[in-house]
């Protein structure tokens, strides 16, 4: 018997505790070096470089900015965003895998650089992050990828001490990462961003863009001009490459809940199958947020999957309420590494493919998509390449 109500408290923790935007629908005809469609940790992060570089930008949302892909996350930001490093060495060689490992390490400084420089209040915590299994058969794994982390120079450490309220094996410790409330992050930025020729519209759709010299972003509230655009939604709205093909789309689902007892300080995964854990603050206590449970998106009953995340949370801890539940969805691509960079078309850039780990991954595309329209040389742009699929 379940003490979770859907109607009074469906819905994601991040967005329940934040005001809600208000920002106008696109005035025709305008201007400026820079379109960004999408107004989620990509967009927003995009925009808030480009700025800082001295560049007037537009962020075109079809809804209300920071909500769907990027309120689904657990906002967890970590150089490992799972058991990744061994298969990454074995399919893609050392050389990428450092390079993927470099580009998370980044993510994560910039973030915290990005907190610290423009004061916001997000909730920004340091933290450990562990990634462990409560099975012996899967110690194996375990050690593989602690040699794999170790020799990408990694801050990590192998353990038999995972600090969870129950009986865990084996894992990995990657200490320094961090958590936040990425809301009210983002809504920190775009506070930022509004105004002095740099802009956001929200409810205003996109609906193709016309190249040229110039490009056309044509939506449903007009057309805005600009000499570069960047495609930062889900899927590209916009997609001359095709790159849709070498996307798999996926959902997990997401509980916030309170427990009788007291809950460590750190992030956690149970690698296989995936679960994972956090904390954040609250007026009511220290809520707990427990992921898992992935499914093909187009499954029609989320309950069955809300049920399942309900009974292994309930099977680990002592559960006093759970008051939040939400899905996410997210894209995953061929070799499993985000597509950001260059389209075949000159000046428009595109981010996506971010496989459940945005908080990274939606930086990461910023920061190279940043320096590609500054002219500037970013060593990852070559890894991530948006075209790197096609043939010849």
């Amino acid at each position: 018997m379940t003490d979770f109500d859907v109607n009074r408290n469906s819905g994601s923790f991040w967005m329940k505790t934040c005001p809600q935007t208000n920002f106008n629908p696109l005035k025709n005809g305008l201007k400026v070096d820079t379109v960004i469609l999408g107004g989620g940790i990509a967009g927003i992060t995009t925009a808030t470089l480009l700025k800082d570089l001295g560049y007037s930008i537009a962020i075109i949302e079809s809804d209300r900015i920071v909500k769907d892909v990027t309120l689904g996350t657990t906002a967890k930001i970590s150089v490992a965003p799972n058991m990744i490093y061994n298969n990454l060495i074995k399919n893609l060689g050392q050389v990428k895998a450092q390079m993927y490992a470099t580009a998370n390490g980044k993510a994560l400084e910039k973030i915290g650089d990005i907190v610290f420089n423009k004061k916001i209040e997000c909730e920004f915590h340091r933290t450990p992050l562990y990634i462990y299994t409560e099975s012996q058969d899967k110690v194996e794994k375990i050690k593989e990828e602690f040699l794999a982390a170790k020799k990408l120079e990694l801050p990590v450490s192998y353990t038999n001490n995972i600090p969870l309220p129950f009986k865990t094996i084996a894992g990995l410790k990657y200490e320094n990462q961090a958590q936040f409330h990425p809301r009210k992050y983002l809504l920190g930025l775009a506070e930022d961003l509004n105004g002095e020729n740099n802009y956001i519209f929200e409810k205003t759709r996109a609906i193709t863009i016309k190249e040229g010299a110039v490009n056309e972003v044509v939506t449903d509230k007009g057309s805005i001009f600009a000499d570069n655009v960047v495609i930062t939604t889900h899927t590209p709205v916009y997609d001359p490459d095709n790159l849709k093909s070498h996307l798999h789309p996926a959902r997990s689902y997401v509980l916030g809940l309170y427990i009788n007892g007291e809950f460590p300080d750190g992030m956690f995964i149970d690698f296989d199958p995936v679960h994972t854990y956090r904390t954040t603050p609250t007026e009511k206590g220290t809520l707990i947020i427990v992921a898992g449970e992935h499914s093909d998106m187009q499954i029609q009953n989320l309950d069955e999957y809300y049920m399942r995340l309900e009974n292994y949370a309930r099977e680990h801890l002592d559960i006093k309420s759970i008051e939040y539940r939400w899905s996410s969805h997210d894209n995953s691509s061929d070799d499993g590494l985000p597509l950001i960079g260059r389209t075949s078309s000159e000046n428009i850039y595109v981010a996506t493919g971010f496989g459940f780990w945005g908080m990274n991954n939606g930086t990461t595309s910023a920061m190279i998509i940043s320096d590609m329209i500054d002219g500037k040389n970013n060593p990852l742009i070559t890894l991530f390449d948006p075209l790197r699929f096609k043939s010849g």
